[in-house]
């Protein structure tokens, strides 16, 4: 919840911007003047009159004015400031008014982001500075609390940021007000939406094909720590062949172990072949969110997990890289990262991923997320799987992959994605 007092500057205040504006002029006084003088001269206890109402609406206006920003409070409170998309969350705006002077008129104009809807209708563009806004409008009286509750559609994954927000109000008679900037902010993060194991087609249980026993160590061939006797499970990639000769028996290098079974997930972002053409948005939104679910049902089987995409932050050229980790947040950090993930593809993914697979441990499982299976992602992963990497193809693709790829466990996830496929005509009506 946020709450933020508005005080005048003397007195310390959190606001900026405050600005004054009047239809009070000289005129008025030179008009109050001139019928006073009138009055006198003339002995008409009228124009007297006149000239006092005058000068106290413009004396009590003032006054009013002046005191409109004393004990005034506006409230955000946002039932969630974490959801995930397609989730409703509840929006309470508050104003409270503590003290004697009522308020007849208060104008909040709150920066809200355009892409949530607020109560089922869009937020207000501003056509100046392209931002939306949410306006409302008070008529709160002493001491007294108003409350509005609001609904918030979270329709779209991403960090969004609420305020600051503008307050304007004044006196009662129209000749003065007041505005000032509250510069508080509040954010919502929302993550992308979650598919169950059922909604991918998965086992409950390893996903990913069987992982070994907990604690089961991995040899690393790029780690040698020496030679021993061929065995006939060794692989003839393995077999030392300088030693052999020397010591005219098979002998095969001995690896060093590695650590546990990890899970490491590469998103592609890019929806398209050329990713410099454009992209698909929302079949963008179901790549990300298959990644974000892979990513938890890891995470419900305790096994570390890890993120590489060759998408960006906002503001940012760099690709995602969140090595694999066992801390308590490990899957907070990665939605965190896939909810802020743009469709700014910095390199084919082909190229991040035979860069980043050698220097993951080597009983990581490497999990590809992509829209597309394109000749060269699978030249790169038929290379890894080659080279006795254990990977995993998670593809939207509207085809699978026309050609086997030996080694490779590939889902191919085409429900996902037929409510954007165009329909084709399978019979006419009039065969």
């Amino acid at each position: 919840m946020w709450r933020q007092r508005i005080s005048t500057p003397s007195h310390g205040s959190r606001y900026i911007d405050i600005e004054s504006d009047t239809q009070f002029s000289d005129a008025w006084i030179t008009l109050g003047l001139l019928l006073m003088f009138l009055g006198l001269v003339l002995q008409n206890p009228f124009l007297s009159a006149s000239a006092f109402a005058l000068f106290l609406v413009a004396l009590t206006g003032w006054l009013w004015n002046t005191l409109s920003l004393f004990g005034l409070h506006y409230e955000r409170n946002l039932s969630e400031i974490r959801a995930f998309r397609g989730e409703t969350i509840n929006l309470v705006l508050t104003v409270r008014n503590q003290k004697i002077l009522p308020l007849t008129w208060l104008s909040i104009v709150d920066r809200f982001p355009v892409e949530l809807p607020v109560n089922a209708s869009k937020v207000m563009v501003n056509t100046t500075t392209n931002l939306g806004e949410f306006h409302t409008f008070w008529m709160p009286g002493a001491f007294q609390r108003l409350q509005r509750p609001f609904q918030i559609e979270c329709s779209e994954r991403g960090f969004y940021t609420f305020g600051p927000a503008v307050v304007s109000t004044g006196d009662g008679f129209g000749l003065f007000s007041r505005r000032a900037t509250l510069m508080e902010r509040q954010q919502l993060i929302v993550y992308p939406h979650l598919y169950s194991a059922a909604d991918l087609h998965l086992p409950p249980k390893n996903p990913f094909g069987a992982q070994g026993t907990r604690g089961h160590l991995f040899q690393d061939p790029l780690r040698t720590v020496g030679i021993r006797a061929w065995q006939p499970a060794d692989s003839l990639h393995h077999v030392h062949w300088k030693a052999t000769a020397r010591q005219q028996q098979l002998l095969s290098r001995a690896f060093e172990p590695s650590a546990e079974a990890q899970v490491l997930i590469f998103l592609n972002v890019a929806t398209l072949v050329r990713h410099w053409h454009g992209y698909i948005p929302e079949l963008l939104e179901r790549v990300v969110s298959v990644a974000a679910s892979l990513a938890s049902l890891t995470a419900e089987q305790r096994l570390p997990v890890g993120l590489i995409a060759n998408g960006a932050l906002p503001n940012s050229d760099q690709p995602i890289r969140l090595l694999p980790g066992r801390s308590p947040d490990q899957l907070l950090h990665i939605l965190e990262l896939l909810a802020a993930v743009t469709n700014f593809a910095t390199a084919p993914i082909e190229e991040i991923l035979l860069r980043e697979a050698p220097r993951a441990p080597w009983g990581a499982t490497l999990v590809i997320v992509t829209a597309i299976a394109h000749d060269a992602l699978l030249a790169a992963l038929l290379d890894l799987a080659g080279a006795g990497r254990r990977v995993v193809l998670f593809t939207l693709a509207a085809e699978p992959p026309k050609d086997l790829l030996p080694g490779i466990m590939v889902y191919h996830l085409p429900h996902l994605v037929n409510d954007l496929l165009a329909p084709t005509l399978v019979q006419n009506d009039s065969d």
